[in-house]
This record gives structure tokens, C-alpha cells and sequence, in this order.
């Protein structure tokens, strides 16, 4: 098992060392080739508000675990929404301009519609699974693109600053940058504090401090993203770097908001012992029970807990068929144990984003109609709405 080695971090938004410490954690996860040992410790600076991973992990050891990560499974829904990034681009069409966007996975459907709007495409992306044309923002030309992009990857960058300046120094001046995070001020609803590769947790105040210093200005701040749960932030470049100046009650109100993510994690918690307990019941009456999805949030259904023989564990990705060999468990596709499946009487999801695609899927297949307690979905609130 490979492990993420942390350093100490100062606030990037203030350069201040006062910090609190809200939330100690760790996670194990099986990438492509490895697997890794994740600790993390977020933080909360008393003099800005800006929260971070403190101590974090080092620039090189994020780079050569997310090197070793896979791109997004083509055969199953994105897991957000094209249209929603189209019509923020749309906004900003140059056709003769160059288009980039950092973490670009494997081209695809989005990619193809980018093509109306821009003369020229760039991929950027880290993981040695992808073909994208770059490996590093650091690779782009000086004052070459028009717009850059880059969605639900800031928050992964353990040195933001340098990472905005070497987008600012990438665009042609006048030229835009279209961001998408998670919103620190939405933690109180979902599991997003409990995103172990989540260096960062920003607010639209501290990420627009961070930006300005640097020569982005925002021009528009929203909560129009392509997730769940994201706030997105548009920059223009501009000679003109502004001054960081503290906000009084940033925080008190990031503090609140990680605290609400706490709470979210201990509910969380106790579903994940009601779930442990429905699973230990229906196989003492010898019932089948399926597990779907190989995430983090399974392994934490798993954590100290043995499944039973009665119980199977699939993934869409083939890909991810030895992801849990260190547990012992094998993960199968479900068209290969599609009459297991058929016969449970218990479906619990560990991809919340999927939950409807999966239960659908299931009735398509093979007849079977699944609902209320025969469905558990981790990560999702008592009504059922999305938390992660």
C-alpha cells in the first residue's frame, strides 16, 4: 500500500498561520495500478475564512496519485450536465479562439459540442489513462487561449495560487476562466467534507480573493453548475491584482458550514450501521443481498465488517473488477450475475448520483421492481435527495 505524505500548509487566501482544526480523517482506495492510504485534516483560517487541507498532501505526491487514476467509464452517464457547461461557454464562443479545459478526461460528448464554439481544443489531464494532448497546466503557451476551463478540479490543488497564476499567464489578456467547485456554504447538506482528495473548501468570497491576487477578476459568480452542490466562478484577466482584505465574518460562517459537514458524516454513519445490520438479517434467512458501485463510500459500509456469502458486490466498470481484492471481495459486472441480482432482496447503492439509472436499469433487465426498503442508498438523505 502506498501513502500520501502530508506537510503544513499556511492559508493561501491571507498567508496566516492561526488555524483551526475541524476534521481528521483517512481513507483507503484502489486506483488503477496501486493502492493508496489517504490521510487528511481540514482546516479553517481564523484571520480569512479560507478552509484547506493543513497539514496537505505534497504537490508531487497528489501528481502521482492522480497519474495513477482511471478516466470516466464512457458506457454509463456522466455524472453532470453537458447542456449546463455548454450554455456558460456559449457566453464566450470565439471561433477562431482556443479553447482549454484542465482535467479533461478522455474526449467525449462535451468535447464534441466545445468543437462548434472554438477553432481549437486542448486536453489537459494528469492520469496516465488519458490521451488527452497535455499532462500539466504548466504545459499550455503563454497568452495562447481564450478561454480555460476546468471543473471540480481547484479544490484537488494543493497550491491554488500558483496553479490560477499559471492559468492567468495562459490566456491572451481579456481572456476568461470558467470555474466549478464545490460550495463550502452547501456542506450542511451533503458528504462533500468527507471527499478525502479535497485539498480545498471554498467559499465564492475566499476563491474570488485567491483569484484577484493573481490578476483574475470575477465577472460572475453563480450557483448555475453542472453538479449538484457547486458554485460556479467566471474570471476575466486583467492587469489589475487586488490586495487580499480579510472578511469578518467569513470565519464564523466556514466554521458553521464544515461543522454542518460533520454532522452530515455522522448521519452517515448511523445509515451505514442500520445498513450493516439489514445486510447481517437478510443473510441469516439466507436471502441474496447486491451491493452496486466500488467507491469510498462502500469502503466505508465495509469498514470492520465481514459480507456475508450471500451478499455480491458489482460495478458497471469492468475496469474495477480487483478494486477491493485487498478486503477479499470480488467485484462483478452485473450483466454476469444478472440472475443474482434478480433475486435479492436488498439493493444497496454506494453512488448516489446514479441511484435512479441504477434502479431503472435493473427493471429493464431483468423485470424486477425495487423499492422502498429493499433500497439503500449510502450517501443519500431521509428523502432520498442527493448528498454526495
Amino acid at each position: 500500500m502506498l501513502k500520501i505524505n502530508l506537510q503544513p500548509r499556511l492559508c493561501e487566501c491571507c498567508g496566516g498561520h492561526d488555524l483551526e482544526q475541524v476534521w481528521d480523517s483517512e481513507a483507503i482506495v484502489t486506483r488503477a495500478n496501486n493502492t493508496w492510504l489517504f490521510p487528511y485534516s481540514i482546516a479553517v483560517c481564523r484571520n480569512c475564512g479560507f478552509s484547506f487541507n493543513s497539514p496537505c498532501p505534497s504537490s508531487a505526491d497528489l501528481s502521482r496519485y492522480y497519474a495513477d487514476g482511471l478516466t470516466g467509464y464512457k458506457e454509463i452517464t456522466p455524472p453532470y450536465s453537458i447542456d449546463a457547461r455548454i450554455e456558460v461557454l456559449k457566453k464566450f464562443s470565439t471561433p477562431q479562439g482556443v479553447f482549454a479545459e484542465i482535467g479533461g478526461d478522455q474526449p467525449g460528448e462535451f468535447h464534441r459540442r466545445c468543437s462548434s464554439l472554438f477553432g481549437k481544443l486542448l486536453l489537459v489531464d494528469v492520469s496516465d489513462d488519458s490521451s488527452a494532448e497535455l499532462r500539466s497546466v504548466h504545459d499550455l503557451p503563454e497568452n495562447s487561449l481564450d478561454v480555460i476551463a476546468h471543473y471540480d478540479v481547484l479544490e484537488h490543488v494543493a497550491d491554488v495560487k500558483s496553479f490560477l497564476t499559471t492559468c492567468c499567464r495562459a490566456l491572451k489578456p481579456g481572456g476568461v476562466m470558467v470555474c466549478e467547485v464545490p460550495d463550502i456554504r452547501l456542506y450542511p447538506r451533503n458528504l462533500l467534507l468527507q471527499e478525502y482528495t479535497h485539498v480545498n473548501h471554498f467559499s465564492t468570497t475566499t476563491l474570488s480573493a485567491i483569484a484577484s491576487q493573481v490578476g483574475l477578476t470575477p465577472i460572475e459568480l453563480g450557483h448555475m453548475c453542472s453538479r449538484p452542490y457547486g458554485l460556479l466562478a467566471i474570471f476575466r484577466k486583467e492587469e489589475i491584482k487586488t490586495p487580499f482584505t480579510a472578511s469578518a465574518y467569513e470565519y464564523l460562517d466556514a466554521l458553521a458550514c464544515l461543522r454542518g459537514g460533520v454532522a452530515q458524516i455522522r448521519l452517515c454513519e448511523k445509515h451505514l450501521e442500520h445498513v450493516r445490520d439489514q445486510i447481517t438479517w437478510l443473510a441469516l434467512k439466507q436471502k441474496k443481498i447486491t451491493i452496486w458501485a466500488v467507491t469510498d463510500l462502500l469502503r466505508s459500509l465495509l469498514a470492520n465488517f465481514d459480507l456475508p456469502a450471500a451478499t455480491m458486490v458489482v460495478d458497471s466498470d469492468p475496469r474495477r473488477k480487483d478494486h477491493l481484492i485487498d478486503l477479499g471481495v470480488k467485484v462483478h459486472t452485473p450483466e454476469d450475475v444478472m440472475e443474482h441480482i434478480k433475486q435479492s432482496e436488498l439493493l444497496v447503492i454506494c453512488a448516489p448520483r446514479y441511484r435512479l439509472e441504477i434502479i431503472e436499469w435493473i427493471t429493464a433487465k431483468t423485470g424486477k421492481r425495487l423499492s422502498g426498503p429493499q433500497v439503500q442508498v449510502i450517501g443519500a438523505g431521509p428523502s432520498g435527495e442527493t448528498l454526495r
